[in-house]
């Protein structure tokens, strides 16, 4: 390979794109080693290396595994993030639910890398000196949050049953998603993906509905 065709991706970029670039490959390079050796043998240097850059790059962006695992877990984050805000639009009670199931379900088919590593720094996460806890709370917050408020829009809307605890809807539905999506990663063969996520739909939809609504079906 030529040196002008080595540089010619970054050729004409500011210090500042040079930079968010160097990042976004670090990142992906963590990904693809946390799922390939895990935590613990995914260092900085090798890290920095398959991203194309010197060894010691990573340390200094990121200054430790911690400081660029928080930035992994907050890149995917705001990938899903930007995956369901598209799908589930303006939608509010089961509707936006549901269609958030769906959004998932597809990120996972589709990005299996980036949820596969993100499990495994969500469990890895718990360990007494992982150092990015805090940042795995803050992103399942995020998502409680978010249910939470679809399901106070649909109980507003009289789509959802007045009883229902939103902040322990939104408990359970998080649960249940990351729950499911464990096991697929663990055994694929044994746990029907699709299925799952068409069953949790109806779930969804029998148990959130109004009193009046379940009489009447």
């Amino acid at each position: 390979m030529s040196a002008d065709t080595h540089a010619s991706p970054r050729a004409g970029l500011s210090q500042a794109e040079r930079a968010a670039l160097s990042d976004r490959r670090m990142i992906e390079a963590a990904i693809e080693l946390v799922v390939e050796r895990g935590v613990e043998k995914a260092t900085l240097k090798d890290i920095g290396e398959r991203a194309g850059y010197s060894r010691g790059l990573a340390t200094y962006r990121f200054g430790s595994k911690a400081g660029l695992f928080r930035a992994v877990i907050r890149a995917v984050a705001q990938r899903w993030l930007g995956e369901f805000t598209r799908d589930v639009g303006a939608r509010s009670g089961v509707t936006a639910l549901c269609a958030c199931v769906d959004s998932w379900s597809r990120f996972a088919k589709e990005s299996p890398l980036h949820v596969r590593a993100l499990h495994i720094l969500f469990y890895q996460s718990i360990g007494p000196d992982s150092g990015y806890r805090e940042r795995v709370a803050e992103v399942l917050e995020r998502q409680r949050a978010d249910v939470a408020a679809w399901v106070r829009a649909g109980i507003a809307a009289g789509e959802i049953d007045p009883a229902v605890d939103p902040r322990r809807q939104a408990e359970l539905f998080c649960a249940f998603i990351y729950g499911w999506t464990y096991q697929w990663l663990v055994a694929p063969q044994t746990v029907d993906f699709q299925g799952v996520a068409e069953d949790l739909k109806r779930m969804l939809r029998a148990s959130l509905a109004p009193p009046a609504s379940r009489k009447a079906s």
